[in-house]
């Protein structure tokens, strides 16, 4: 492979850089190459500032059916298809001599095959993507697997600004694990989160323009690679709306792709099921201004 340690370092830059634009993200300290070639080494060639952090944190999404898009047809400008989904799982084989397999190289590749092959979109298509990079070196990796590059290319890849805005494809726009964070089991909701946003136009900030395909993988090392294929149920390419425009459809009366903001007990119960309910959770904390117990509908 034809990568070099300077790609980490501009991997770790560039994941920095996007984070700044993400308010939701762990960090928001932009980084220059040096400043990351200088963070504390943790082992061997792995410095402080390409490795993913300890993360808390939470991320949901709302999963309708087509008969109910068509029977609320005001949603349709915001619906995001599911095209393409592949789980693909360890075999024995994968804790082998290979160092590339025990990172889930193959895993990547078969769960990017079966997830395009479903969703009838070639990876050229992709031009926005969140991948797990828990560290530079497997975000490296995986863009690689992923196709996004010639095989064996993602070094030159990296070096020819490929992975950011003007580039092939805006690669973690989040500001990836690295510098979003890595709240584990919120992560690949995270994910999601980001690219809905990207393909509904609604992060303004930090968009990748006239896109019409998004790709997530998300992995648990020696468990299982989840690649995700998302289209706009609309066909259309994204284009960048307002934070007025935004605010009007979402509801919320802000842009939530650009802006957060803390949940309103109001707003939690403006959304619960009816049938059933349930004293259950707390919201602002202990104390806080928005102490409150609610009743959650299950």
């Amino acid at each position: 492979h034809d990568a070099i340690p300077d790609d980490l370092v501009e991997i770790a830059r560039i994941n920095h850089l996007h984070s700044a634009k993400n308010p939701y993200s762990q960090f928001q300290t932009i980084y220059t190459l040096d400043e990351i070639k200088d963070s504390p080494a943790l082992y061997g060639p792995v410095i402080k500032l390409q490795c993913c952090p300890t993360s808390d944190g939470a991320a949901a999404a709302v999963l309708v059916s087509e008969r109910w898009l068509d029977k609320h047809p005001e949603h349709h400008s915001k619906a995001i298809e599911i095209a393409g989904q592949a789980i693909v799982t360890d075999q024995p084989e994968t804790f082998g001599s290979s160092s590339m397999d025990l990172v889930e190289f193959q895993m990547t590749k078969r769960a990017v095959s079966a997830a395009l092959v479903e969703a009838n979109t070639p990876v050229a298509r992709v031009g926005v993507c969140e991948l797990h990079d828990c560290f530079a070196a497997n975000e490296l990796v995986t863009i690689d697997a992923l196709g996004l590059c010639e095989p064996g290319k993602a070094g030159q890849f990296v070096r020819s600004g490929n992975i950011s805005h003007g580039g092939r494809v805006v690669v973690n726009p989040s500001g990836g694990l690295i510098s979003n964070g890595h709240p584990l089991g919120a992560t690949g909701l995270a994910q999601c989160a980001e690219l809905v946003w990207q393909l509904r136009g609604w992060a303004n900030n930090r968009l990748a323009q006239y896109t019409t395909v998004a790709l997530q993988h998300n992995l648990g090392l020696g468990g299982a690679a989840v690649v995700s294929v998302y289209k706009r149920a609309d066909g259309l390419a994204n284009a960048p709306m307002t934070d007025n425009e935004v605010s009007r459809v979402s509801g919320l009366g802000y842009n939530p792709a650009t802006e957060a903001r803390q949940a309103t007990v109001e707003q939690i119960k403006s959304v619960l099921s009816r049938p059933h309910n349930n004293q259950w959770a707390r919201v602002g904390g202990r104390g806080g201004d928005l102490e409150a117990i609610f009743l959650a509908r299950i």
